[in-house]
């Protein structure tokens, strides 16, 4: 009944004009409405000395355009926003907040929404902080736009917000399943399907969601019309329960600049089903371009960063993407998954960068009619075998690079292969002609620690990738760094001009490895190319405790600061790592792999001269230490792929223990050091050295 009541209030304040739902309030002068929840008595609202101190009361104001109501930073306003009137092109209505201080909060009942906005037109809602908590998941949101009438609708803005605590639905599977859909931090909806109005102009920029069950941001179902001018961009999503980002029944939207992280995990996680990263159903010709998805967690089938679902009209494109270490990998191609038809739109994969997210699923459901393009992707799979599948029928993979230590191409008439680099153990497919099987000569990789962090997949001089791909149609305008896309084109997500070999500016510079896994999410470790790693929690019972310092022979190492499943230890690849000072010994902390223990370093001083350094580690699994070494810590069990996507206590096991282990190499201390080079080796998870960190110690 309320959702009627505010529908026939809807209808008694508008009247139409040219373009949507326009009012007679127009030429009104602005108004402003303070709100205060924390306030004593409810005043008129107009000065922020009589405040109003209730959602009630913002919910009975009849908005007009020029209408900007403002909640009093630092306060929290308890129940249901539930908006009615709206703006105009010129003049929208804007919520916001007002004073110094923390982002006022909408904190929501634990009903179906905290704020509900139902067919408002040019509606601006910024700089609040919404959440909608409860002891148990249900259908719930944080912001719910519901489009309920045939009028179409227009002008959404919501920017600058933070989402969390919301305690959505995280089971896609069982009677409940569609509870999932609709549940997020932000969901958007056109019900019921086809008789409603669409919505022109959806704006969803530089908000924070987190803890969200069921995902992060949401657009549901198709109105009268695909929803135009979709645009959403330089969001931050972390931990929420399911996907990051779902654009449904859109014409053109542009996905851009968002960072999607640890997707199935927060306050209310996912409990079953399927998600995955960012990805359009049911659109129109959708672009994801510059974004990032990482250490999603495993579901029956998915979590891929990127996805190209059912009902996609034209093309589908992701480039100029970032993803590392998610379950489900890179892409999925599931375009007759659904029940909306299979338009086989071409899926256009180009100049992204994968780091250890190297499954392509892109004949899911065998669908193998929808055309797939992938161009002048970088692929570095340290410790993930590259796993391929795409459409039988018309498929082009061209100038990518495939650096991984194993893995398979598959083979069909209508897969077509031209200038792509095999490289680490792959063997390059038999019917690519002006392939390329040598060192691709990447400047660093594994060592990106996100999208604006990726220099690393740049090409160094004498490089046989550069300027020697295939120009083919569809490449576009630019690479993943902005470098043009014209005349000559190299091979892998780099068509910029050679750079010099890196020298680090510090060890953490150059982590190409992910050492240590969380329990909670244990696919993301690769310090062995079995995807075998380190439990974090395990190694903080052993006494490495993350962000706390421990003492190894007389240097002081902060364990682990990073999140884990992030990048943090060196795999010895002839790295030059800039480390100066004096002193009588210089200290590593780490762990051999495949039962390598013994390695030499060079030591270079300021004045030139060079000195060998034995190092000797213990293997990953050995109990003792080497002689000369000492045991840091050992856990009593590691982590591992897990064998049920539901329990990641799977992922846990016992076969065996793991140790880090620390060696000390005498340094001349009256000479002061500048760098400290690696022993030769590769960046990929096989047999060699990893350290967590090094230090000059008396």
């Amino acid at each position: 009944m309320r959702l009627y009541r505010r529908l026939a209030a809807l209808a008694a304040t508008a009247v139409a004009t040219t373009g949507l739902v326009a009012f007679p309030a127009e030429a009104a002068p602005a108004r402003n409405f303070f709100v205060d929840c924390q306030a004593a008595d409810g005043g008129s609202g107009r000065t922020a000395a009589e405040p109003l101190n209730s959602l009630a009361a913002v919910n009975a104001i009849a908005l007009r355009p020029k209408d900007k109501i403002k909640f009093r930073a630092g306060t929290v306003c308890a129940g249901r926003l539930e908006p009615v009137g709206s703006g105009s092109a010129e003049h929208p209505v804007v919520f916001t907040s007002y004073g110094e201080g923390p982002k006022p909060i909408i904190q929501g009942d634990g009903g179906e929404w905290a704020v509900h906005l139902v067919d408002n037109s040019h509606l601006t809602m910024e700089k609040l902080h919404i959440t909608n908590p409860a002891a148990t998941t249900a259908k719930r949101t944080g912001i719910q736009y519901n489009s309920t009438t045939l009028a179409p609708k227009a002008g959404l803005v919501l920017r600058e917000l933070e989402i969390s605590d919301v305690a959505g639905w995280g089971n896609k599977t069982g009677a409940n399943g569609s509870w999932f859909s609709y549940s997020a931090g932000i969901s958007i909806q056109a019900l019921p399907e086809g008789k409603v109005g669409y919505i022109d102009g959806v704006t969803i920029t530089d908000n924070y969601v987190h803890d969200t069950g069921g995902g992060g941001i949401k657009i549901s179902r198709k109105g009268t019309d695909y929803h135009k001018n979709v645009y959403i961009a330089r969001n931050t999503i972390r931990a929420v329960g399911g996907d990051g980002i779902v654009v449904h029944a859109s014409d053109k939207p542009l996905i851009e600049h968002n960072l999607f992280d640890e997707g199935g995990a927060g306050k209310y996680p996912y409990v079953d089903g399927n998600f995955a990263g960012m990805w359009p159903i049911n659109s129109v010709d959708p672009v994801f371009q510059y974004n990032e998805v990482t250490r999603q967690r495993p579901t029956i089938f998915d979590s891929t960063a990127w996805d190209c679902d059912g009902g996609i009209k034209g093309t589908c494109v992701y480039q100029y993407n970032y993803s590392h270490d998610n379950a489900g990998g890179f892409y999925l191609g599931c375009q007759s998954c659904t029940e909306f038809p299979n338009y086989k739109a071409t899926a256009i994969l180009r100049f992204n960068i994968a780091q250890d997210d190297c499954r392509i699923a892109g004949n899911a459901s065998g669908d193998n009619k929808s055309p797939l393009w992938l161009y002048n992707n970088t692929f570095f799979c340290a410790s993930e075998k590259l796993n391929i599948a795409v459409p039988t029928g018309d498929s082009k993979i061209a100038n990518n690079i495939f650096y991984a230590h194993a893995g398979t191409l598959p083979t069909a008439p209508g897969i077509r292969y031209d200038s792509n680099v095999y490289y680490g153990g792959i063997a390059a497919h038999p019917s690519d002609a002006t392939a390329v099987t040598a060192d691709p000569g990447l400047a660093a990789p594994g060592t990106a620690t996100g999208f604006a962090d990726a220099d690393g997949y740049k090409l160094v001089k004498g490089s046989p990738a550069f300027a020697t791909g295939a120009v083919v149609d569809g490449l576009g305008g630019t690479d993943y760094f902005g470098n043009p896309v014209a005349g000559t084109v190299s091979r892998g997500a780099y068509n910029g001009p050679a750079v010099d070999p890196v020298v680090y500016e510090s060890v953490a510079e150059a982590y190409n490895n992910v050492a240590v896994s969380s329990d909670h999410n244990p696919n993301t470790g690769g310090f062995s190319t079995s995807g075998r790693s380190y439990s974090g929690q395990g190694l903080a019972a052993a006494g490495l405790v993350p962000g706390e310092t421990v003492d190894v022979l007389g240097a002081d190492f902060v364990w682990h600061p990073r999140p884990y499943g992030s990048v943090d230890n060196v795999k010895a690849a002839g790295q030059t790592i800039k480390l100066a000072g004096q002193g009588s010994k210089l200290v590593f902390l780490g762990a051999g792999a495949f039962k390598v223990r013994e390695a030499v370093f060079k030591v270079t001083y300021t004045d030139g001269t060079v000195e060998d350094k034995t190092v000797k580690f213990g293997d990953q699994w050995d109990a003792a230490a080497p002689a000369g070494a000492v045991l840091v810590a050992r856990a009593a069990y590691h982590n591992r792929t897990q064998t049920s996507y539901k329990n990641p206590a799977t992922g846990q096991t016992r076969e065996s223990g793991v140790s880090v282990f620390g060696y000390a190499a005498p340094l001349d201390p009256a000479k002061t050091v500048a760098t400290v080079t690696f022993p030769q080796g590769s960046p990929l998870a096989n047999e060699g050295f990893h350290v967590f960190d090094l230090k000059i110690a008396s």
